[in-house]
C-alpha cells in the first residue's frame, strides 16, 4: 500500500452520512438509559496521547495527525485540547467542540486483539487523546450526549459543579504548592469513522468494521482549563436526563431519541454542538421502521 493510502480501496468513506436513512432507526433499542447519575465514577484515564508523527495522506490536507502516542506526566489542556497535540484536517477534526477525543480502554484492547500483534496497536494508535478505563457500571460511551464530566484528581460524589466552579483540584501536596487542577468537559457527540481513519489503519473496510460495535469514542469540549494525567478519575458532574447515550445514538440514530435531545436543548439542559445537531435534526423527521 502507498504511504498516503491512495491505492486503498474503501468500502465506505463515512460511517454516518447526513441525509442517508440510518438502518438502526427502527425502534429496536430497549430505551435503556445511561447507567450514570450525577457524581458517578465513569472510569479512570489510562493514557494521555498527543500526535507522535504526521503521516502522508491522500486527503485534502495531505497529511494526517491520527497517529498519536502516550506522554508521561500532567499534560496541560485548554479550549483547543491537549498542549502538544494537533489536527491536520481542521474542517472535520479538532476545534472547540472536538477539542478532545476519548476512547474506552476496553475497546482499544478489543481492537488490538482483532488486528493482532503484527499491527502493534498501542495507546493513541486510533487517534484518541485519552483512553478511559471503564468503571464497574459502564464506560465512556455510556454517558449521555451533553453530560458534563470532571477529569482530574478525585472529586467525591456530590461535589460536582460546586467543586468544579471553585477550581478545587485535590489535596494540597506537602510543601504547600498549589494543587493540580483537573478539567471540566462536556460530551458533545460521537466520532464518525471516516476514510482518513481507514487509511490510517490500512484497511479498506475499517469504517464498517470499527462501527459495528457502536462504541466509537466521544468528543469533548473543554469548559475549564487544567491538566490531565494517567490515573485521573472521570466523574459525571451533571447529565441532561434525555436518556440518549453516545453508544445508543451512534447505534440507532432513532428519530425519537433525536426529538428527545432537541426537547432537552429547548429546556436548557444541554447545547447541541453543530456537528451533532445536523444529524439530530435530520433524524428527528425520519420515519421509524
Amino acid at each position: 500500500m502507498r504511504d498516503d493510502g491512495a491505492d486503498l480501496v474503501l468500502t465506505r468513506g463515512l460511517a454516518r452520512v447526513l441525509g442517508e436513512p440510518h438502518a438502526g432507526a427502527d425502534g429496536r433499542h430497549r430505551d435503556e438509559p445511561s447507567p450514570f447519575t450525577d457524581g458517578d465514577l465513569v472510569g479512570a484515564v489510562s493514557a494521555v496521547c498527543v500526535v507522535a508523527r504526521l503521516r502522508p495522506d491522500c486527503g485534502a490536507p495531505g497529511v494526517s495527525a491520527i497517529h498519536k502516542a502516550p506522554v508521561d506526566g500532567p499534560v496541560a489542556v485548554n479550549a483547543l485540547g491537549l498542549l502538544g497535540d494537533q489536527q491536520a484536517d481542521r474542517e472535520h477534526h479538532g476545534g472547540l467542540d472536538k477539542a478532545l477525543h476519548v476512547l474506552d480502554a476496553a475497546e482499544a484492547r478489543h481492537w488490538a486483539g482483532v488486528l493482532g500483534p503484527e499491527r502493534g496497536l498501542a495507546a493513541g494508535g486510533m487517534g484518541e487523546n485519552m483512553l478511559i478505563e471503564p468503571g464497574a457500571i459502564g464506560g465512556i460511551d455510556d454517558v449521555e450526549i451533553g453530560a458534563i464530566l470532571s477529569i482530574g484528581p478525585g472529586a467525591a460524589p456530590g461535589e460536582g459543579g460546586e467543586r468544579s466552579a471553585a477550581g478545587a483540584g485535590g489535596p494540597v501536596p506537602p510543601g504547600g504548592e498549589s494543587p493540580r487542577r483537573g478539567i471540566l468537559v462536556t460530551v458533545t457527540g460521537v466520532r464518525n469513522p471516516c476514510s482518513t481513519f481507514a487509511r490510517g489503519m490500512g484497511r479498506g473496510d475499517w469504517v464498517e468494521v470499527f462501527s459495528e460495535r457502536a462504541r466509537v469514542g466521544v468528543y469533548l469540549s473543554v469548559l475549564r482549563d487544567g491538566s490531565v494525567l494517567a490515573g485521573d478519575e472521570v466523574r459525571v458532574v451533571s447529565t441532561p436526563g434525555h436518556r440518549v447515550t453516545c453508544h445508543r445514538w451512534f447505534a440507532h440514530h432513532d428519530p425519537r431519541d433525536a426529538q428527545a435531545m432537541l426537547a432537552s436543548e429547548a429546556f436548557g439542559n444541554l447545547r447541541l454542538a453543530d456537528y451533532t445537531r445536523k444529524y439530530v435534526t435530520a433524524a428527528a423527521d425520519e420515519r421509524v421502521g
